[in-house]
């Protein structure tokens, strides 16, 4: 509990500060604003108002909590390409500063948590940092040693806790667009496909965080995120295509949910056990797709107690129990045998929001993007946040 205490109160003073920060920026933009405004021509005023919005959207900041199903004790960081990270210790000596440029004697650095202090080598602190020289974002790759490693561009902070390292990265929000794209969805998906794609990931979001610490973990608790794609994919085009598009509904960015094959039509929240409230209800769409191109899977649990079809909160618990790929989808019947519950179903995800396998589909009938998110999110509308 203290160190939970101290690391809310760290949170605090921060925010306070980025508060302050933000404060004396806006003060700093309204004199200059005022300046223009007695001294400068309208066009050249506007030309700088536009660049001064596009400035603060690029500076949309979003923390993703990384890697962190591994519960890694150790993780390897190296620099990617000519990029040079800035390595900092929050609390100790600054001899304990580190460069990476990709030199032998400065290619990588092994961190390891002992209890609550993250160490590299003989030098142990609360958490690290890992920036551009100027401490803003780049490149790197970090490694869970002997299991996987993944490239972000960002800045990294590494903290531990009870012998586990925690690492989190704060991106531009359209470069994490662009990462959880290239993890949704096969590149060569058409590219109408890939914008609702970009937008309905962009709308989950802008919706807000969803967790206390850091904003959203890279799991199928808030989103998956791969490697930044190349700036010259498809993915990247139909990120940049849509760049700062929202799916809103009564005015407020959706945290819009999607899947991967809805076997013919997609679900309200009421018909997988969930209230909506206030929020947006979701409706059951037909998917012309999916039933033109039927999916069909068997697979056998362990259970005496029947299963129930389109009950999400039921299908995560089982497949927690006998895995994802026992309980791929919701939309399932099941039948008893010597060996438990035999299931056959026709979808792949819960159902709700928009059908992947069916947004492509669409795609390649001539659907636009905005054709197709109007077809699975009904009763929303687009919206700019730039």
């Amino acid at each position: 509990m203290a160190n939970e205490a101290t690391a809310t109160e760290s949170n605090h003073t921060a925010r306070i500060c980025e508060l302050r920060i933000a404060r004396q920026s806006v003060c700093l933009l309204l004199r200059t604003i005022c300046d223009l405004l007695r001294h400068t021509a309208w066009p050249v005023l506007l030309i700088f108002l536009l660049s001064a919005a596009q400035i603060g959207a690029q500076q949309q900041q979003i923390r993703f909590n990384v890697l962190g199903l591994f519960h890694a004790r150790e993780l390897q960081l190296e620099p990617v390409g000519e990029s040079v990270l800035s390595v900092t210790a929050s609390d100790a000596p600054s001899t304990s500063s580190r460069i990476l440029n990709g030199e032998p004697a400065h290619r990588q650095l092994l961190f390891r948590a002992e209890g609550d202090r993250v160490v590299v080598g003989s030098a142990s602190a609360a958490s690290w940092t890992a920036t551009a020289r100027d401490g803003t974002s780049v490149a790197f790759r970090l490694t869970v040693p002997g299991k996987i490693h993944r490239v972000y561009f960002g800045q990294l902070t590494l903290r531990a806790r009870n012998g586990e390292l925690l690492a989190d990265v704060a991106m531009d929000r359209e470069t994490a667009v662009a990462s959880i794209v290239a993890a949704e969805m096969d590149s060569s998906a058409p590219l109408e496909a890939l914008k609702a794609q970009a937008v309905a990931t962009r709308s989950f979001l802008a919706a807000g965080a969803r967790h206390l610490d850091f904003d959203f973990c890279d799991t199928t608790h808030c989103q998956f995120l791969r490697s930044p794609p190349h700036a010259n994919s498809r993915v990247s085009q139909a990120v940049q295509a849509t760049r700062g598009l929202l799916i809103e509904y009564r005015g407020k960015p959706l945290a819009a949910l999607y899947f991967s094959r809805c076997g013919g039509h997609t679900r309200s929240l009421r018909e997988v056990g969930m209230e909506p409230g206030e929020s947006y209800p979701y409706y059951s769409v037909l998917c012309f797709w999916c039933r033109r191109h039927p999916l069909l899977w068997h697979s056998t649990v362990d259970s005496q107690e029947p299963l129930k079809p389109h009950d999400e909160a039921e299908r995560i618990h089982a497949a927690r129990q006998w895995g994802w790929s026992a309980i791929p989808g919701s939309d399932f019947t099941a039948t008893e045998n010597s060996s438990g519950q035999q299931l056959e179903g026709h979808s792949l995800g819960h159902g709700v929001g928009l059908c992947q396998f069916g947004a492509i589909g669409m795609a390649r009938a001539g659907a636009t993007f905005r054709q197709i998110l109007a077809h699975y999110y009904p009763n929303t509308s687009l919206a700019s946040s730039i």
